[in-house]
């Protein structure tokens, strides 16, 4: 999951979690919808990191702890099971 921290995605790839799930943060899930529409523009792309999209770092747990995982198997990850504590050390460690 941590490579998703580079790359883009199509919007058929993650239209269900920005309308369809509660725990995404509200206000990532809007600007997203600006490009991904309820319907149609399925080719779209969206960056899977949006903090740091260019670069391979520690953001993208970031985004897990503030609910911005892009995918749904990535925001899995903090939803209150056993890999919680591990996502929630990377996130809070230094940058590398």
């Amino acid at each position: 999951a941590g490579a998703h921290t580079i790359g883009q995605a199509a919007c058929t790839n993650f239209r269900s979690r920005i309308y369809g799930e509660t725990n995404i943060n509200a206000a990532y899930a809007a600007s997203l919808q600006g490009n991904c529409t309820r319907s149609g523009g399925d080719g779209n792309l969206a960056p899977l990191d949006v903090s740091t999209p260019d670069a391979f770092d520690n953001a993208y747990y970031g985004n897990l702890v503030s609910q911005r995982g892009f995918l749904h198997s990535d925001q899995q990850l903090l939803n209150g099971g056993s890999t919680d504590a591990l996502v929630r050390t990377y996130a809070s460690s230094a940058a590398q």
